[in-house]
Parts: structure tokens; C-alpha cells; sequence
């Protein structure tokens, strides 16, 4: 009997870098998590000149219980287990070990975005349009972020998130509600006229009102909008609720409204067949570049439309009377790919 393939995924503790990674897995890979975290600056440093250089001699001894916790354990699941189909991560902070350890094992290294160690040692990588790459055959490039929405598997998950939440026929908008980022905020106030615009668009739709908050939504601001849960047809607190209700709202709903602070966030709903309108938050200083590159690019190509808390009622009605949206198809794009090189 074969055994069940598996992928080596690195994670750096950031909830939309590891959703990439998974997102990019096809769907006969499992995942098998490993947090990585670096003992000091100087160990990261270390291991990151020895994947751009190509020497893992200078990393020192595998596993390498002087450059990370936890080095037992991942040492322990690589003897148990066959090779990994694929080493993968997202963002800088792992990139190193992921470079390292997909050479020891001889199994492919794949990457989301660009790590600061470069493109060179990876077999394959998953880089945003932003990040202007260079076209090449190991070089997928991104509109948006690749995430775990699967466009076949969403009817499933919205009649179990129908059926589990006694909801009705609809019709349904939802609200996913992102949090603090390094370069945005929702205090209360916002997170407070958001809500409050959802719920007079819902109002004016006949449509009941799916909320859902992050695990970076403030304390205070969920409480805020927590003050308002009743009118809702579904609330969910997200920094304590295990149900990761976002597939399912998404299946039922004619119209998501998602705060721009998360890439990923608007990525997932963007992957699914339904209209988007994205609400800006508060900035903290000037606002990356990056994001709101990706941000004007998903509105230029009519996978979403953007709007402020004052303007939700207007631009999800016009949304609403339009024609529906392309779907975004990166998550496709992308596991095709990891297929590929997995099969290598």
C-alpha cells in the first residue's frame, strides 16, 4: 500500500503566511506543521548565509539545536517518515531552513513571496505581481495570495454552515472583519460604522448578516461590534471561536465586505464565486506599498471594488447590480504547480 504523500511546511507564527503555504498544497498532500523559531538574530543570520551560499556547513550540525527550538522534534518526524513531497513556506523568517532542509532531504524547496535569501536555491516559487519577479519556469506569479477557498468544495461547506447555524435561505451578506497589522488599524469606531453600514445594506437587501471577526481583531473593537451582534443572523468571535466559519459565509453570501488590511483576507474572498467589496481602515503611517498595489490591482481586473465605512450601503448595492465578477484562480494556478514538482 503507497503511502500518504506529505508536505514539510515551515511556519513563522504569521496566520497569513502559513494560510499561503497550506493554500498552495494540493489537495492529496497533508500538511505537517513545524514552527520555526530562530534562538537569537545572529542564529537566523547564520542560517541564512548558509542557504545563499549553498554550503550548509556552515549552519553546523543537522538538526542545527543551536539555530532553532524545537529541533528535536522535526528530527524525530523526519526519521519516522518518508521524505516530504515538498519543503514549503512563506514570507523571509523560515525561508533559510526551508532551503537547507529541503537540500538535506533532496526533496524540492517552494516559496511564497520573495524571501530576502532570494529565488535562486528554490525549485519553485509562488511570487505576488508586486514583487515583479522575473518570468521564468520556476516562477508562478500572483494577483492575490494563494489560500485555502476551494471553489469545488464551497457548496459542501455552506450547506454544513447552513445547517449547523440553523440559518435560513438568505439571501446572505457577510462580513469578514480583519484586525491590527503593522501598517493598519480597526479601533472600535471603525470596526463599529463598518458594522453598522453592513447592517443597513443588509436591511435594504432583505438579506441577513453573517459577521465574522479575526484573530487580530482588537479586544475593545469586538466588543463594540459585539454591542450590535443581535441584529445579526450569525456572529462569531473569532479569536475564540473554533469553527473557522469563513468558507461557509463565503458559499452562502451574495456579497462578502472585507477589511483591506489583510492581503490574504481579501484573497480568500476574491477565490470565491461571489461579488467583493473591500473597506479601507485606518492607516498606521504611510501605507505599504505593496499591499495597496495589490489591493488596486484586484480592483482593476473586477475581481473586487473598494469602498470606505461611510460607503458601504452605495457600493454594495451598485456590486450587487452588476454583472458577477471573474473569480480569482492563483490557489489553481498555484497547486498545479506544487503538483509538478512534487512529482519531479
Amino acid at each position: 500500500m503507497a503511502q500518504a504523500r506529505w508536505a514539510l511546511v515551515l511556519a513563522d507564527g504569521k496566520p497569513g503566511h502559513e494560510n499561503q503555504s497550506l493554500g498552495a498544497l494540493p489537495s492529496d498532500i497533508a500538511p505537517w506543521r513545524f514552527g520555526v523559531a530562530f534562538r537569537s538574530r545572529l542564529a537566523w543570520l547564520r542560517a541564512w548565509l548558509a542557504a545563499w551560499l549553498g554550503l550548509p556547513a556552515l549552519a553546523g550540525r543537522f538538526p542545527w539545536p543551536g539555530l532553532i527550538t524545537g529541533a528535536e522534534a522535526l528530527a524525530a518526524r523526519l526519521e519516522q517518515a518518508p521524505p516530504p513531497a515538498v519543503v514549503i513556506s512563506a514570507g523571509s523568517g523560515p525561508a533559510p531552513l526551508t532551503l537547507l532542509l529541503a537540500r538535506r532531504l533532496g526533496r524540492p524547496a517552494v516559496t511564497c513571496m520573495t524571501p530576502s535569501v532570494g529565488l535562486k536555491g528554490f525549485d519553485l516559487a509562488l511570487v505576488p505581481a508586486h514583487d515583479r519577479p522575473r518570468p521564468g519556469p520556476k516562477v508562478v506569479v500572483t494577483l492575490g495570495a494563494p489560500n485555502r477557498i476551494e471553489a469545488a468544495a464551497l457548496a459542501e461547506a455552506g450547506a454544513a454552515f447552513r445547517a449547523r447555524n440553523a440559518l435560513g435561505e438568505g439571501p446572505f451578506v457577510a462580513l469578514l472583519m480583519g484586525g491590527e497589522a503593522p501598517r493598519h488599524a480597526i479601533p472600535p469606531e471603525l470596526g463599529a460604522r463598518i458594522l453598522e453600514g453592513c447592517l443597513a445594506l443588509a436591511r435594504a437587501r432583505k438579506a441577513g448578516l453573517l459577521v465574522t471577526t479575526s484573530r487580530r481583531t482588537r479586544a475593545d473593537t469586538e466588543d463594540r461590534m459585539a454591542e450590535r451582534a443581535g441584529e445579526a443572523a450569525y456572529f462569531c468571535r473569532g479569536r475564540s471561536d473554533p469553527e473557522s466559519p469563513v468558507a461557509g459565509m463565503l458559499a452562502l453570501a451574495a456579497l462578502a465586505v472585507v477589511t483591506e488590511d489583510s492581503v490574504s483576507m481579501v484573497s480568500e474572498a476574491a477565490s470565491a464565486p461571489t461579488r467583493v467589496l473591500t473597506v479601507a481602515v485606518a492607516p498606521k503611517g504611510p501605507a505599504p506599498r505593496r499591499h495597496a498595489e495589490v489591493l488596486a490591482s484586484l480592483a482593476a481586473g473586477g475581481y473586487v471594488a473598494r469602498t470606505t465605512a461611510e460607503g458601504v450601503v452605495e457600493a454594495g448595492e451598485k456590486l450587487l447590480a452588476g454583472p458577477p465578477p471573474p473569480v480569482l484562480d492563483d490557489t489553481r494556478r498555484c497547486r498545479e504547480a506544487v503538483a509538478r514538482v512534487a512529482a519531479a
